[in-house]
């Protein structure tokens, strides 16, 4: 039992969820579910018509013949007559995700968040299913893959091109730190509320300019940490400036700002659990 869920079948081929599709009778009725054939066949199941399953032709598929294994409205699973398996995260959820698991419980699929996206894990691989998309899975021995794996797009830092964009703002970074050095850290934080747009190009300059003061104060401001202590009896707030924080922070706008220089773009391992690396810098 995979979140909660009960009295879902396991299923792993099409002839399976034909077999089992046609030996349920639909509700009978007038009712918003008459006609609606409950997944879960067992006397307590059929009162769960939030999982019913019907046939249909798949239009990912040629539309061929297939089973349809339905969360609410949504189609999760789907058994085609040439042997794939089809799995649809529209709706991706801890309740999407049990369903999925529970249904494919015998080729011992897991399928779960991590890092925020959703991954099935089986065998000892890992698939990727964009959250708002489906993908198609085969059966491979005791196991199913994806026909075509979809393979996350991970961005590495190219070091040497790193090193130039930086360079161009030496004279600026250097500026900001010392100022943090010297700094209130309170006052610096204020500078956070304020909005603006930064002109980059005035901040690769050899000479201060007021760009720099600008978004030098916004870059420190950025840096500040708070912290609580007591005094009295009563808590106070601490701020702290970190001239290391203060570059990483300007860093980290650059990356944004040059990310088409900086990264490349690395397709993930085939079958491997990955974070897609850096995707917070792409834009």
């Amino acid at each position: 039992m995979f979140g909660g869920l009960t009295d879902i079948p396991r299923i792993s081929s099409y002839e399976q969820a034909l077999e089992l599709c046609e030996s349920i009778k639909p509700i009978r009725g007038k009712g918003v579910n008459a006609g609606i054939k409950p997944l879960c066949c067992t006397p307590n199941g059929r009162r769960k018509t939030q999982y019913s399953i019907r046939k249909k032709k798949h239009p990912a598929a040629a539309s061929k013949q297939a089973v349809e294994c339905v969360l609410y409205t949504t189609p999760v699973v789907t058994f085609v007559e040439d042997g794939t398996i089809y799995i649809d995260m529209s709706y991706p959820s801890n309740t999407t995700h049990a369903f999925v698991s529970e249904i494919l419980n015998d080729f011992q699929a897991y399928c779960s968040y991590r890092d925020g996206k959703t991954w099935l894990y089986c065998s000892g691989k890992y698939w990727w299913i964009p959250n708002g998309h489906g993908v198609t899975f085969k059966v491979v021995g005791d196991a199913i893959e994806p026909v075509r794996p979809r393979l996350m797009d991970r961005y590495v830092v190219n070091r040497s091109k790193a090193k130039e964009v930086y360079s161009r703002y030496a004279a600026f970074i250097s500026h900001c730190v010392a100022i943090s050095k010297v700094a209130d850290p309170q006052q610096m934080r204020d500078y956070m509320k304020h909005t603006f747009s930064t002109d980059f190009s005035l901040l690769q300059t050899t000479e201060p300019n007021e760009e720099w003061v600008q978004e030098g104060f916004h870059s420190i401001g950025s840096a500040v940490v708070s912290n609580y202590e007591w005094e009295n009896h009563n808590i106070k707030t601490v701020y702290s400036l970190d001239p290391k924080k203060v570059r990483q922070v300007i860093l980290d706008k650059l990356k944004r700002e040059h990310y088409q220089e900086i990264f490349e773009v690395v397709k993930a391992e085939v079958g491997v659990y990955t974070k897609c690396l850096n995707e917070e810098y792409i834009r």
